[in-house]
């Protein structure tokens, strides 16, 4: 059962501020990790990222391996891009993906664990909200492997014959916390992005629409482009440093 607080949220308080970005670009597999990233450095913002993807996708998490990946989805006409968030691997081909970043200003968010679940069940009663019969999972299920939707784990949104809706990976750094969704195997209406950011915000939510949210930040986005996520180390899963 889903223990929802009188604050709108989940053993944690929603935050008093939240910006949604719909990012009108349809972004290349890297270009969307960079600007996740870029999108936590921004000052004191948190924000709520809904966006596509330019090219079809698979990534994998900070300690998963491109040739896991690349044995699991057999394709030349794939591109597969390491996340900087753990979790497994996520195939995006037609998956509604969106990104939390949580600026470390904002309320405590306690553990990943609470987090994750604060999130989830904000997201499962838009889910509901929208037609979709959707369950936060209580526990993990059996272990299908490192295909993330074959495997749901405790806090994962699942219908009730065990088909896994959303799933994410997250990330702590000096700036706050990452949080990279996907949802899939459903049909979700426009709005679906406004009617999440009002379950995790108190009161309010700026709407921006433009290709850059903030002054400098495809530069930005350019810059980790170069220094990390278009590097074939990067891709190869080499670390460098707690806040790589």
């Amino acid at each position: 059962m889903l223990s929802l607080s009188p604050s709108g949220g989940y053993n944690l308080p929603p935050l008093s501020r939240l910006i949604l970005w719909r990012d009108p670009i349809a972004r290349r597999g890297i270009e969307a990790m960079a600007a996740d990233e870029a999108l936590l450095e921004w000052g004191d913002q948190s924000v709520l990222r809904a966006y596509k993807w330019g090219v079809p996708t698979i990534t994998y998490g900070y300690f998963d391996l491109e040739s896991t990946a690349r044995d699991l989805f057999q394709s030349d006409h794939l591109q597969f891009v390491r996340r900087w968030t753990g979790g497994g691997i996520v195939d995006h081909r037609n998956d509604i993906p969106f990104t939390l970043a949580l600026h470390r200003h904002d309320p405590e968010r306690a553990t990943s664990a609470s987090l994750y679940r604060w999130i989830h069940g904000a997201l499962t009663i838009v889910l509901r909200e929208c037609g979709v019969p959707a369950i936060l999972l209580d526990q993990d299920a059996p272990n299908g492997g490192r295909a993330c939707f074959a495997s749901p784990v405790a806090s994962d949104i699942i219908l009730s014959d065990g088909t896994k809706l959303a799933g994410g990976g997250q990330r702590r750094a000096r700036n706050g916390v990452l949080h990279q969704g996907s949802i899939q195997n459903c049909q979700l209406p426009e709005g679906w992005d406004e009617a999440l950011a009002r379950r995790l915000c108190d009161e309010l939510i700026i709407i921006i629409d433009d290709e850059e949210p903030f002054e400098g930040f495809q530069q930005r986005v350019e810059e980790l482009l170069s220094s990390k996520y278009d590097l074939p180390s990067w891709a190869a899963g080499v670390r460098r440093g707690k806040h790589a």
